[in-house]
């Protein structure tokens, strides 16, 4: 089994290689950081990877310009699944993150393309609303995690959750989109699973 690791896709990444065998892994301009990136759109301290018991997760550290996976920005972590593609300040990947365990998620039903912006199910695009695309995007970057329906409604909505007026409203949001995955897949509907008193789980 290779070592977990991440792989530098730009000559702004000082190191080619970087194997993930400590518990946390600075990025950012800095030359503390374990991964330095010489770019001036890149914070000093712009992201961190951290393991959490089983698997690695990423995190913005409130950068200037954001981070991004395979194209699209992160809000809160992202579990890292192989070949997930880090861009710092920009969508443009800077880093691959290498994970021979993860390899069999990867090859799911359920498919993000970063370049496209769309989910693909069974090698069939969504045809999502923005409230949707924003839900299952924020599932997808947490997978097998519970997002609570707080997190959930930051991702949707960008502000606070308010039960009294978006329980319902999140609640349809979800319906919705079981739906519409049980169109092209009837299994696909348990995909999302409620839990009760506290959020939803994707398993793609």
């Amino acid at each position: 089994m290779e070592p977990l690791k991440l792989c530098a896709i730009s000559k702004d990444v000082k190191l080619k290689d970087y194997i993930l065998d400590t518990e946390l892994c600075t990025i950012g301009r800095s030359a503390e950081c374990k991964i330095t990136v010489s770019r001036p759109t890149v914070s000093r301290l712009h992201a961190k990877i951290e393991w959490d018991g089983s698997r690695y997760v990423l995190s913005d550290t409130n950068s200037a310009n954001g981070t991004f996976v395979n194209g699209y920005q992160i809000y809160g972590s992202h579990l890292l699944l192989a070949d997930d593609e880090i861009g710092l300040a920009s969508p443009e990947p800077l880093l691959r993150f290498k994970d021979d365990e993860t390899t069999l998620r990867v090859m799911t039903r359920l498919h993000y393309n970063g370049q496209q912006m769309t989910f693909n199910l069974n090698k069939i695009a969504l045809d999502l609303t923005p409230s949707q695309f924003k839900l299952l995007t924020h599932l997808y970057n947490h997978a097998g995690n519970v997002c609570t329906r707080e997190s959930c409604a930051q991702a949707i909505w960008d502000r606070p959750y308010d039960p009294d007026i978006d329980a319902s409203t999140l609640e349809q949001t979800i319906s919705k989109l079981r739906k519409q995955v049980a169109e092209i897949d009837p299994d696909a509907k348990r995909m999302i699973e409620t839990r009760r008193g506290l959020g939803y789980v994707l398993f793609p």
